[in-house]
Order: structure tokens, then sequence, then C-alpha cells
């Protein structure tokens, strides 16, 4: 008999349940029962299970395409957990393999340039079938997921195409995700409990330091560009130049000031073509809080260090606690 390529475990408890919306449904532990063909990267990640994905029941119907996806070489796949630059990556990635073509870049959404394939299994309320709208892109395609390396297609494994991921501080992370859980998941609970249940992994696409502890293994491999959110925002110079040799590209210091403009937060806010302003106009219709007197916006601060403004001390020891349990073993550091 053939072996489930999934398990799904429902999350039944109080806590779980008081911070599940109706947006995303009901929510459940997802896991590869067989991680035998993943990739071991450096070896730092053998003793530690690849990282399981809190998710959506809906999940359930999208995971096996998801997981059978046929990918090519040229793909390029941009690769976070949540509310870790995923939208500055996307667009900083998009314009350098892209000739720095503005023009198009305003004319085309960020969300068409570069689809983010479970958007439809998160949401059930979606009208469209992301994942297949990224089995029809015409290539080369640019490809978001929020999904951990179990989850994402087999394919990646073998294919080997273009793989970013960008890492982010979990304090931070965790202050930004509960603002984005609240106004466009329409998350209405109290903070503390949003909190509480991030330190037990019950909220969604949580763990988020397995996460990236998968990636940081394979940080070596030719096919891997790993970026830190916080080096983004110190020394994007830095990492533009990181980006053109993993891409291949090569521009003018004149082209990658430009550039660097272009990507700067305030810029970026106002851009309704790659802030996610559409996203959000959607997510709100979808979960019914369009309040008018609501002046959210999907890129918030963008700053490093701003959780100290929005978590208690108390709060703050606890989630060390939690990232020294998770990096516990590894060389891995999160940046301040």
């Amino acid at each position: 008999m053939r072996m489930a390529t999934f398990t799904y475990k429902p999350l039944t408890t109080e806590l779980a349940r008081a911070v599940q919306v109706p947006t995303n449904g009901p929510l459940v532990e997802v896991h590869l029962n067989d991680t035998s063909n993943l990739p071991k990267g450096d070896g730092s990640r053998t003793a530690a299970a690849p990282a399981h994905c809190v998710l959506n029941e809906h999940y359930k119907q999208f995971a096996e395409r998801i997981r059978n996806l046929t990918v090519y070489e040229d793909d390029l796949w941009i690769v976070t957990a949540p509310k870790c630059g995923t939208t500055w990556t996307q667009e900083m990635i998009w314009l350098l393999d892209n000739a720095l073509d503005y023009q198009r870049a305003s004319e085309i959404n960020l969300i068409h340039r570069s689809i983010f394939i479970e958007f439809s299994a998160l949401v059930p309320g979606f009208e469209q079938n992301t994942t297949a709208l990224v089995e029809q892109m015409k290539r080369p395609r640019h490809i978001k997921s929020h999904l951990p390396m179990a989850l994402l297609p087999q394919q990646l494994w073998t294919v080997r195409p273009r793989i970013v991921y960008c890492a982010r501080n979990p304090k931070d992370m965790v202050t930004s995700f509960y603002h984005h859980y609240r106004h466009m998941h329409g998350y209405t609970g109290p903070k503390d409990t949003f909190l509480e249940a991030i330190l037990h992994d019950l909220v969604m696409f949580q763990p988020q330091i397995p996460h990236t502890l998968d990636f940081w293994a394979l940080r070596n491999e030719p096919n891997v560009l790993f970026l830190h959110f916080e080096e983004m925002k110190r020394n994007m110079a830095a990492v533009l130049q990181r980006a053109c040799e993993f891409l291949g590209k090569s521009y003018t210091q004149e082209e990658l000031l430009r550039l660097e403009q272009h990507l700067s937060f305030d810029v970026m806010k106002t851009n309704d073509s790659a802030n996610n302003s559409i996203l959000l106009k959607l997510m709100k219709s979808i979960s019914a809080t369009d309040d008018k007197k609501d002046s959210f916006q999907f890129m918030r601060k963008g700053m490093v260090g701003s959780h100290r403004e929005e978590l208690s001390s108390e709060y703050i020891e606890k989630l060390n606690a939690y990232i020294g349990r998770h990096l516990r073993g590894s060389s891995f550091k999160f940046h301040e």
C-alpha cells in the first residue's frame, strides 16, 4: 500500500482555535512523510527533521499539485517565511533579472510578475487558482512561496533552478506578522493571544526558525542565494553586488544606485505596482475587514529592531528563549 505523501494534524486546542480566522479556515500541521530525497546541504540539519508547516485544511486540495509541479531550470524562486522581506526581495530580483526594466515593472503588478504559488490554497475565498497560474506562466518564471523546503515542489532539488531566500529576525517578524494577521486576515482577538500562539507554533506558516535553518544548510549551493533582511536595510549596495553575481548580471554603478533608491522603503511604500496594495485590498474584501478608517499599509515600517517598541520585555524574554531552543546546536545567528 502506497504511503501517503503528507500527514495532516488538526490544531484543535483552545489556543489554536483562538487564532484561527474565517479567511483561512481551520488550521493543520502539514508534515512530509518521506523526507529521504530532500537535500542535505552542509549537513547541519541531518539530526533534525525538516520544517513542517501550519497551513489550513483547504491546503490539502493543493498539496500534491504543488509537490508535483513541473520545475524548469530557468525558474527563479523567492522563498521566505512571511514578513521577512519577501516583497522587497521579489522587486529587487525581478528588476535585476529583467534588465532593470522599470517601465514594464510599473505596468505589470508584482503579484503578476512574481506569482504567490500557494495563495489560493490559503484563501479559499479567492476566485483564481494561483498554482494553475504558475503552471501557465510564460518562462522564465519568477515564483514566490512561503512554504518550507519539505513542502515545495520535489523537482526543485533535481532540476536545481535559482532560489533566493531571505531571513529576518523572529522578533521583528512576529511584530510585523501580528499587524498583518489583524488587518489582512481579519484576526480580532487579543494581541497577547496571538503572541502566545507564536510561541507554540499555532499560527499560519509557523514555525519560522526551522524553515530558515533548512535553507541556511543550502546557502553554499550554487543555485541558492541566502540573504538577511537586516543586511538589505544596512548595506543594500553590497546585497545588490551579491545578487548580480548570483544572477550573472552586470550593471554600472549609476544603474545600481538608481535601483537602490527605487528599493528604498519610502519609495517602495508608495509604489502601487510593488507595495502589495492590490493584495491588501483583495484580502480586506475577502475577510470583510475593509474599514475605511483603517490606514494600514502592507509595507508598514520596514525597520530593524521595531519589536522593542511593540513587544513587552517579558514577551521578548520568552521569545529569546524560544529562539534559543530552536537554534540549539546550529551555527546560524539571526541578525539584530
